[in-house]
Order: structure tokens, then sequence, then C-alpha cells
């Protein structure tokens, strides 16, 4: 099973790597206490002045975000297994749901019947704004990962955890 999972993980690497050649990229992984590892893939997106698209899936930079999970995960009631997929999110005015889709296929619009999970994220606004993306993750207890999300003057934060 293992080795079905790094299969599917590095087929979904090589099938994204040709659409994010051109753009800045940048990671933000998290080790589990097992050793496990979760990664998620991102374009270093400049912060925009343009209002954020409230309720409605999106990408900083418009380029769509990649999940490596070496484990199953637990993201509210859903359970994701190792694999590949896609991340979006959906900002509101008082927090934000990050989306993890099945859809990997490079190119290709986002589909909401491929969800297969969606989390909560708290919000708080900056005192500076941060002039691009920067996403970081931090292991805070043996199953649990936080991620941070900071977007001009915006700071969201969620929980993935290991199943």
């Amino acid at each position: 099973m293992r080795r079905t999972a790094l299969l599917s993980i590095l087929t979904a690497a090589i099938l994204s790597t040709f659409a994010l050649a051109q753009n800045d990229t940048s990671s933000a992984v998290c080790t589990y206490t097992d050793g496990n590892q979760i990664s998620l893939r991102y374009t270093q997106a400049k912060a925009s002045k343009e209002p954020l698209p409230m309720g409605k899936v999106w990408s900083p930079g418009s380029v769509r975000m990649d999940l490596f999970t070496e484990t199953s995960l637990t993201i509210g009631s859903a359970t994701i297994q190792p694999g590949a997929y896609s991340f979006y999110f959906i900002p509101e005015k008082d927090s934000w749901t990050f989306v993890v889709n099945k859809n990997v296929t490079a190119g290709s619009a986002y589909d909401q019947q491929q969800d297969v999970a969606r989390g909560k994220m708290q919000t708080e606004k900056l005192g500076e704004s941060e002039p691009e993306l920067n996403i970081y993750f931090g292991h805070l207890a043996p199953k649990k990962c936080a991620m941070r999300v900071d977007y001009g003057k915006v700071r969201a934060v969620g929980d993935i955890d290991q199943k």
C-alpha cells in the first residue's frame, strides 16, 4: 500500500511539474511523529490589492496548489487516503475554508463534485501586509499539523490531522 501511495504521489508530481515549471513554487511540509509527511506545493503569488473572492473557491495567483500525503488524514468528518490532491481556499469575512479535491489533472478547472474534504480555518488581521503568499505547517501533537496561511493582511489557520 505504501508503494502504491508513493507511486500516486510521483505520478501527480510529474503531471503537475509541467504546469508549475514556469512559476516560482514553494512548499510547506509537516512530519507526523511516525515519520509520515504531508506537503503542500504552491506558487509564490504576490498579494493582490483586489478584494478576496468571498464565498468562492480560490487559489492565490490563480494557480492550483497540490497536497501530497504519505498517510491517511482526517479533515472534519472525512478521511483522506494517501496520495496527491488539488488544494483550494474559500475566503469568507470571518473565516476561511480549505478544500481538498481529487482532480490533479494539469490545466483542469475546479470541479466541486470531486471534493473529498473541507476544513474550517480561523482568521485574524495582520498588522502589516504580507507582500506574497506564505504557507507554513506546525507539528502540534503526534497526529496534528496546523497550517498557517499569510496573504495580504489576513492570516488563516486550520488543522490537518493524521488518522
